[in-house]
């Protein structure tokens, strides 16, 4: 008898993830959900990655298709891989990061029945080396919403994020969302997904399948905070303002993305006084002129007394 189930396919780019890539890709391998293919893309790894990745294509090569390319970055990477899916549905992974076992069979049930413009998500989890050890993270993101946009503003109010393997994605909305841009060098995920969700028309919740987010090393966050990474993840935050205005230019899209541009304030100041200064012009220009307050509650409290501006010095100061 013919297979009924939708066929899913997992997309993992790898590059120099020697220590972890078995660990993910065995996650991969045991979903419970039986009809997919797990397309994994060498980014040019030197580590000796695609030696594990060549052994794993041939123990399994009905599920394993593996392609090896010079290295562009895991935007082109994971092009790549969306350009040979043959998946209903999508869903990325990074080669360091973990799926529980029922996380796919999970979410495509919720969406069975539902159209090709309604995402699944499910709770992420962080750890460091061993699952047991997980830290949970209380983010309002966990549930049911009306639209993508409403879950980006949500989000986006509230400093919260998704890990990018937590959602379940039709290949239909992929492919209205568009490619991931390969101009990006942080914030990838963030700025993709934010396309795709402003052409989501819902969200539902998958409670009990997780994502393990492995927490990344010293040398991959102080990169993070580099120049170049700034600039990139500045321009990710004007790609998302393009997206959701193009959508709905309101009062409330304005509001959450003059958080956005303060939230990027928050972590750079004093540093880079050039972004800092296309942040708070970007600001001005959205024409949002009541106070909007960001960070924990009592740098809120401080903010409210004193001025975001003077919160932000008084928070250097004691740093």
């Amino acid at each position: 008898m013919k297979n009924i189930k939708p066929l899913v396919s997992i997309i993992i780019p790898v590059f120099n993830k020697v220590d972890f890539v078995k660990q993910t890709l065995d996650s991969a391998l045991n979903q419970s959900y039986d009809h997919l293919e797990i397309i994994v893309i060498n980014d040019g790894s030197t580590d000796g990655s695609l030696s594990i990745l060549e052994n794993y294509a041939k123990q399994f090569p009905e599920k394993i298709k593996l392609i090896d390319t010079i290295n562009k970055g895991v935007s082109a990477a994971t092009n790549l891989g969306i350009n040979v899916a043959k998946g209903e549905y999508i869903q990325f992974l990074d080669a360091d990061d973990i799926l529980s076992p029922d996380k796919i069979a999970n979410q495509v049930s919720l969406l069975q029945g539902e159209s090709s413009a309604i995402m699944a998500s499910c709770e992420w989890v962080m750890f460091k080396d061993d699952l047991v050890d997980q830290t949970h993270v209380p983010y309002g993101v966990f549930g049911d919403f009306s639209s993508g946009l409403n879950w980006l503003l949500h989000a986006w109010n509230h400093q919260e994020m998704m890990q990018p393997a937590a959602w379940l994605t039709h290949r239909e909305l992929i492919l209205k969302g568009g490619p991931w841009n390969e101009r990006l060098k942080i914030n990838q995920d963030g700025e993709f997904f934010c396309r795709v969700l402003v052409k989501c028309q819902g969200i539902v919740f998958e409670p009990k399948g997780k994502v393990y987010y492995r927490m990344p090393g010293e040398s991959n966050v102080s990169q993070q905070k580099s120049q170049k990474a700034l600039m990139s993840m500045m321009e990710s935050y004007h790609c998302y303002q393009k997206a959701v205005l193009s959508v709905e230019d309101s009062k409330r899209v304005r509001i959450a993305l003059k958080k956005v541009y303060q939230k990027f304030l928050y972590d750079v100041f004093p540093n880079f006084s050039i972004l800092l200064k296309e942040a708070e012009k970007s600001i001005e220009e959205l024409g949002v002129y009541e106070n909007t307050y960001i960070g924990g509650p009592k740098f809120q409290i401080v903010s409210k007394i004193i001025g975001f501006k003077n919160a932000l010095r008084l928070k250097r100061l004691f740093q």
